[in-house]
């Protein structure tokens, strides 16, 4: 029995395959699909897409700084990083969630921004990102809503803003803070994991020491 082309797509949009899409793969393809599961670089140099202000959409083309960033991100399960502004802080986390939901079964990805508004410009380039990946290459979706999408793998991105109760009542595989300086219920007293990466030596230290060790107020 032929499969209803309408259930092969979420909502009548094309960019969004359901777990009744069918795709013909080639071994070019799964070759493709393999590495951009075991290598997060190759699947943005390859796969991701963003909007500028002077080219519009394009491919990315991460810099030195960004690949070490997504590399750090990868291999450690705390991370804090420190960016100026405009350099793509929000692009590199953009890549990561995306990269995890699709590559990870069962996974809760939580967005945490001050402002629900940065929170919503954030997830809209999650999907933006994930409807100008190749088809064949997604997670078929399962829902997808304007603060959360879910996969048919299991795996659920969602978005809140930073009050004393977010997150409450739920778990979270992933957690992305955006701009955590501002965030009032951080307190001074809360600790972080902090390497040392001459000695390897990792300890424990409150965001207050953080601040005054990285001189983050000057």
């Amino acid at each position: 029995m032929a499969r209803n082309p309408k259930k092969q797509i979420y909502m009548n949009n094309p960019a969004l395959p359901t777990v009744e899409a069918q795709f013909e793969y080639t071994p070019e393809m799964v070759a493709d699909l393999k590495k951009c599961k075991e290598n997060i670089l190759h699947f943005a140099e390859n796969h991701f897409y963003i909007v500028t202000n002077d080219e519009g959409r394009q491919k990315i083309k991460l810099h030195s700084f960004q690949k070490k960033a997504l590399r750090m991100i990868r291999d450690n399960r705390f991370s804090l990083l420190l960016f100026s502004r405009q350099v793509g802080k929000s692009t590199i986390s953009t890549i990561y969630l995306l990269w995890v939901a699709i590559f990870q079964d069962d996974q809760r990805l939580l967005l945490v921004a001050n402002k629900e508004n940065t929170a919503k410009e954030i997830f809209r380039r999650v999907r933006f990102a994930y409807e100008n990946l190749p088809n064949w290459l997604k997670a078929p979706v399962s829902y997808y809503g304007l603060e959360s999408m879910e996969l048919a793998n299991g795996s659920r991105i969602g978005i809140t803003t930073t009050t004393g109760t977010a997150g409450r009542g739920s778990s979270a595989n992933l957690l992305f803070v955006d701009e955590a300086d501002w965030i009032e219920c951080i307190e001074g007293s809360a600790l972080i994991e902090i390497k040392n990466k001459k000695t390897q030596e990792i300890k424990k230290i409150s965001v207050e020491k953080a601040y005054n060790l990285f001189n983050l107020d000057k």
